[in-house]
């Protein structure tokens, strides 16, 4: 019995195999993981009785993406291995999705809850998928917004299956989709209700006789329209297609190298697309970029993600938006599941949300900051600032001036209930609004956004204490772009920068 996969054999031979990796809410990729499904392959190739596989999970997501500790160990490896042993060691699950594609007996997956990232590239490689018609169900690649890319086949299997538009959509989007929408573009097979899930896939699995997938059939061709993969144009084609704009090919590495595994892998066999598409990953971990990105929107944030308040509930704390100004913030809250009071019902261990200007003496006061400014102190014990929504969400900013663990908690309540990722700021004024004010003076001056960047660089250099090096980096900033007659932000430059400085 595997500690990860759970499984149980029907009397027709085929096997049920159920994810349950202990101790963890959600199952991810992780090692040990890849060792569970490589015996788990060991054992259905070497026992003749069994006719199919049904690969599903036993807890309420199905696959998760990857785990934390493996990204990091990605990431750390990347500044010192070569590409040879990267492309061993990060590629070592899509060779397993390989070899379960290849095998003889059908593999047919029952996708009952989350199925990011890694979890949908296992499905992709099955040879049938029945997904649940369940709201909290959603199928996506979200790796381009860490920076990276799916490698373990996504970029080879995912356009072949449902075309290039679409397929590079997904990827270069990395938007999730519904079970209906999954099932209207061609990821999936079925969608089915969850009590039938099991059943369906079962019956896929006893009437299915071929297990070779399409790109595996002799003379396999797919036509890569409505790109022309044959022209030395096929990347502005996507570009212009999807509405990609040069600013984000420019800074962001992982937005062209995904259109490199598609581009280039198209006319390879299977195997050697998918060995092009792990140099294509390896190529791209050792960018410092999709580093950094790895490390702030995944590493960083998941960190966050576990901050929780140490002595606040948050099934009895109850929240009222004092002042005026703040519908919209009531409306997110409200999204958001708190619980919502008059400010007149606060309880001592209720929130009051101050608005700019108001206060109150009920409740533990939070004060809320949409500009760079300090707040009243005396009149709230902590403050918050929410930033902008983006295609990796929210983030709220909790500015706690002294040890108080109350508004902290408070802080942190708050931000479960925007649905953002928490900040934790000591001192007396926001960076958060204070940055934001920065990039709002040098849009006004019709600034380019790179030049928008260093601004906010220097302001949040300032902000933490650092005014003497923020000062030389600007008056070196002027001095290069004047002495070379730089009219636009090089690449290197702000490296170079920080080492003059």
């Amino acid at each position: 019995m595997d500690q990860n996969i759970k499984s149980e054999i029907t009397e027709d031979g085929i096997l049920i195999a159920r994810i349950d990796m202990p101790g963890r809410s959600m199952n991810v990729f992780s090692l040990d993981m890849m060792d569970s499904l490589e015996r788990l392959l060991d054992h259905v190739d070497g026992n003749p009785s069994l006719r199919a596989v049904v690969l599903t999970s036993a807890k309420q997501a199905f696959l998760a993406g990857a785990d934390l500790d493996m990204i990091r160990m990605f990431t750390e490896r990347a500044r010192t291995d070569s590409h040879e042993q990267l492309h061993n060691l990060c590629g070592r699950l899509g060779r397993l999705f390989r070899r379960l594609e290849k095998s003889r007996k059908p593999y047919v997956v029952a996708i009952n809850g989350l199925a990011l990232g890694g979890g949908l590239e296992v499905s992709l490689a099955c040879h049938a998928r029945v997904v649940a018609d369940d709201k909290g169900v959603l199928l996506g690649l979200p790796e381009i917004k860490l920076g990276l890319l799916p490698g373990a086949g996504g970029t080879q299997r995912l356009p072949r299956m449902i075309g290039t538009r679409l397929g590079l959509q997904l990827l270069l989007s990395g938007d999730p989709l519904t079970p209906r929408q999954a099932l209207e573009y061609g990821v999936v097979d079925r969608v089915v209700p969850p009590a039938e899930l099991l059943d369906a896939a079962l019956e896929i699995a006893r009437s299915m006789g071929s297990t070779s997938a399409p790109w595996d059939k002799p003379g396999a061709a797919f036509a890569s329209t409505p790109f022309d993969f044959t022209g030395a144009d096929a990347h502005r084609q996507i570009a212009e297609a999807l509405g990609i704009g040069d600013e984000l090919l420019a800074h962001y590495p992982a937005y062209r190298t995904i259109m490199d595994c598609v581009v280039g892998g198209w006319s390879m066999p299977m195997d050697e697309a998918c060995h092009w598409e792990m140099d294509n990953f390896v190529r791209l971990i050792q960018d410092p970029v999709a580093g950094n990105m790895v490390r702030t929107l995944f590493l960083n944030r998941q960190r966050a993600a576990k901050l929780a308040p140490a002595s606040l509930d948050p099934r009895t704390t109850r929240v009222a938006v004092v002042g005026e100004g703040g519908e919209a913030v009531q409306a997110l809250l409200t999204a958001g599941k708190a619980a919502l009071v008059t400010p007149a019902e606060l309880g001592e261990r209720d929130i009051a949300l101050l608005m700019p200007g108001a206060s109150s003496e009920q409740g533990i006061c939070v004060a809320w900051l949409d500009a760079a400014a300090d707040f009243d102190q005396s009149c709230a014990g902590a403050a918050v600032c929410l930033s902008e929504a983006t295609s990796h969400g929210r983030s709220l900013e909790v500015v706690v001036p002294r040890t108080d663990p109350l508004a902290l908690d408070a802080g942190i309540l708050l931000g479960r209930w925007l649905r953002a990722t928490v900040v934790h700021t000591t001192g007396p004024r926001s960076l958060l609004a204070s940055l934001r004010t920065a990039q709002a003076q040098a849009h006004r001056l019709q600034c380019t956004v790179e030049d928008e960047l260093l601004a906010v660089s220097f302001n949040y250099l300032r902000q933490i204490g650092l005014a003497a090096l923020s000062d030389r980096l600007a008056a070196a900033s002027a001095e290069y772009r004047q002495r070379f007659a730089v009219p636009e932000f090089q690449p290197a430059l702000l490296e170079r920068l920080l080492k003059r400085a």
